[in-house]
């Protein structure tokens, strides 16, 4: 009997009028063999060993490529210190020369006065609204600032809307 077969039994007692029978069947059943590996099994290992093979050839041809590149650097040097052979030189080494220098001069820092802004008596409402036109226009031409409003009334400015950036705000 092989692994993949298997034997069924079966026992029927028929049980009649004063009669009593007892049937057996004995069947074997096979079963179809398992491969122990499959078709995509199969790919992934052929994948892998072609793979493995073309790094292994890469590696080896540039280790001799690189081989060969050193030999000849080392026959080159060999045969220009060959050819060149000075007589060694001799040299002394002096301690480093010692720089001193003298402080720069402190130089005052300029002093900035400003005088505080002086309140015209005027009427300043013409003035409000070309400061208004005047900003609008530079807000709308400046990238990122499309979100912003301007308002300005008597001379001060107020500034609404969402920026991208910290650094848009800050400007």
């Amino acid at each position: 009997m092989e692994p993949n077969e298997k034997i069924e039994q079966r026992r029927v007692v028929v049980d009649s009028q004063g009669e009593r029978r007892e049937i057996v069947t004995e069947r074997t059943v096979s079963e179809p063999r398992e491969s122990g590996i499959s078709a995509s099994t199969v790919a992934i290992i052929a994948i892998v060993a072609v793979f493995a093979v073309g790094a292994i050839f890469y590696l080896v041809s540039s280790r001799n490529a690189n081989e060969s590149a050193n030999r000849n650097a080392n026959l080159d040097v060999a045969s220009q210190t060959n050819k060149e052979q000075a007589p060694p030189t001799t040299s002394i080494q002096q301690p480093a020369p010692v720089i001193i220098q003298q402080p720069a001069p402190v130089q005052q820092v300029p002093v900035i006065i400003q005088q505080p802004a002086q309140s015209n008596p005027r009427d300043t409402s013409g003035d409000d609204a070309n400061m208004q036109e005047v900003a609008t226009k530079r807000l709308t031409e400046e990238p990122g600032m499309a979100s912003v409003s301007i308002s300005i009334s008597d001379a001060q400015a107020v500034l609404t809307g969402n920026v991208s950036s910290a650094v848009t705000k800050a400007s």
